[in-house]
């Protein structure tokens, strides 16, 4: 696993009993065996890695150059404008560890095309002839997932090293694989930004939808990359191309209608700015492959300390923990950005049923509460 990502651990786990597995912090160019009593007793990464644990790392040269299949999960953490030159970067540094006879799954979604340039660029970099010399693989991971939604290779034998893993192949061709993944996240997001808009309309009119939406900005975030990825392809077509882009717009404006809106909130109820406090209540993965969330929390954050200096993102377990999450001295306003996140925060309070708050859910409507 060329990646220290979730999903790569993830997918770690799946493969353990079928092969010898490694997983490779690409910051860091170390890496560490994964076998499935240390999966077992460390099942999260996040977890792990929080707990500074003492690990057997391995030369990155050694590991890749014993490799049979290298599966590509690099943790993305530029922001969206830079991400997909952050990839081909990461992916050029794989390169050159890659030897003939080697299996290369490309696990980051692309846009339609785009596993041709990555072949073309992997061809230059390595002199290694897809099909002939090495075989290539495309498996997108939704975040935080380890299934692959389609998988489409061109291999060099007639049973390749995938089939082994587990992994049947399920489009005809890369191109047919990269249109499959992009309708699906068209799809997806497209629908969330119908219901975006028509309650940020159904607000600014002062009128109520029959119907509110209980999808959280959780969400609505996990796809930009994704749809980044959509809008840059030369082959995906104007009008889908112009759909990403407007579906990019409308999700990239949800973060000011959170700030908005809980500006609307400290003026309703004339609330003072050194007496209040906001928490962002967001139980966020640093390592999932993509960095969209990260990145819209902290820039929700930032946004709202034009108005509160005292803004912070609360993990849904810190909020259950006990009650140092909110502060009793203050008013606290908590943003709530996930369903998971809303369960944690319902189971307690009775931690916190001294201090005085306000619910905005980040979901559509942006009901407050």
């Amino acid at each position: 696993m060329y990646g220290l990502t979730s999903e790569g651990y993830r997918l770690a786990a799946e493969l353990v009993n079928r092969a010898q597995v490694t997983i490779i912090d690409e910051t860091l160019q170390m890496a560490m065996d994964l076998d499935s009593t240390f999966l077992r007793k460390n099942p999260n990464l996040g977890n792990l890695m929080s707990e500074e644990p003492l690990l057997s790392f391995k030369p990155v040269e050694q590991v890749l150059g014993e490799a049979q299949v290298v599966f590509f999960t690099p943790r993305l953490r530029r922001p969206l404008d830079e991400a997909l030159v952050e990839a081909g970067s990461k992916l050029r540094d794989l390169s050159g560890y890659l030897s003939k006879g080697v299996t290369f799954v490309n696990d980051l979604p692309t846009g339609p095309g785009g596993n041709s340039e990555s072949i073309m660029l992997l061809e230059k970099q390595t002199g290694l002839k897809v099909a002939e010399s090495f075989t290539y693989a495309y498996m997108p991971l939704r975040p935080r997932d380890s299934r692959p939604v389609v998988v489409s290779a061109e291999t060099m034998k007639e049973r390749s090293a995938l089939e082994a893993l587990g992994f049947a192949v399920t489009s005809q061709n890369f191109l047919s694989a990269e249109l499959e993944y992009a309708a699906l996240i068209l799809e997806r997001s497209i629908g969330f930004v119908t219901e975006i808009e028509l309650a940020r309309q159904a607000r600014e009119s002062k009128v109520s939808l029959q119907k509110e939406s209980n999808v959280y900005l959780d969400e609505f975030a996990k796809y930009l990359y994704d749809l980044r990825t959509i809008q840059a392809s030369d082959e995906t077509g104007e009008s889908i191309s112009y759909l990403a882009g407007a579906t990019l717009k409308s999700l990239g404006n949800y973060a000011r209608y959170i700030v908005d809106e809980t500006r609307e909130v400290l003026k309703e109820r004339n609330l003072k700015a050194s007496r209040t406090k906001i928490s962002l209540l967001w139980s966020l993965d640093r390592y999932e492959m993509r960095g969209e969330r990260l990145q819209m929390a902290e820039s929700i954050q930032q946004r709202l300390r034009d108005y509160v200096t005292d803004v912070e993102i609360v993990p849904g377990l810190n909020i259950k923990a006990g009650p140092q999450a909110l502060d009793p001295l203050k008013y606290n306003v908590v943003i709530v950005c996930s369903k998971e996140d809303h369960e944690s925060l319902r189971q307690a309070r009775k931690f916190h049923s001294d201090t005085e708050m306000t619910l905005l859910h980040a979901t559509p409507s942006l009901k407050t509460e």
